[in-house]
């Protein structure tokens, strides 16, 4: 509900066809309505953090951890159906890495491809993460 004061009566109704918005008509000599006009936006630039910098990071490592629950048959088996693309002969090895060191590394790839990778290990029960390829040595 609009409320109306005396000063309201006799007005015009708002403009809406302005560059910046509603104009609005001047009364003579009763007063008007006052605008604010926005200054320009000005985009700031960001200092890179931590975070920002992993996100541009092109390729990430998934990674498989030792659990000491699941038997090596089942581990090679739910690798070669999570990543199509490993044979069970490698999944099997990269098992036999992750038991004996306690984390081996499934694949290299982008980071959305990773993440989807590491869920579908996880929702096997296995215990897997993804890091930034540049945090490990290359050999």
């Amino acid at each position: 509900m609009m409320n109306f004061t005396m000063q309201d009566v006799g007005r015009k109704s708002p403009s809406i066809k302005g560059p910046r918005g509603p104009e609005f008509q001047k009364d003579e000599g009763r007063g008007g309505v006052a605008t604010k006009v926005r200054d320009p936006e000005v985009k700031k630039k960001r200092k890179l953090g931590r975070e920002d910098e992993t996100e541009k990071e092109k390729e990430w490592r998934v990674l498989l951890h030792n659990d000491n629950v699941h038997t090596f048959d089942y581990v090679t088996h739910t690798i070669t159906e999570v990543v199509k693309t490993i044979s069970r002969k490698k999944a099997f090895r990269i098992t036999m890495q992750a038991h004996s060191s306690g984390v081996s590394t499934v694949t290299v790839t982008w980071k959305e491809l990773a993440e989807d990778y590491c869920r579908g290990l996880q929702k096997h029960g296995l215990t897997s993460s993804i890091a930034p390829d540049s945090h490990f040595h290359k050999s």
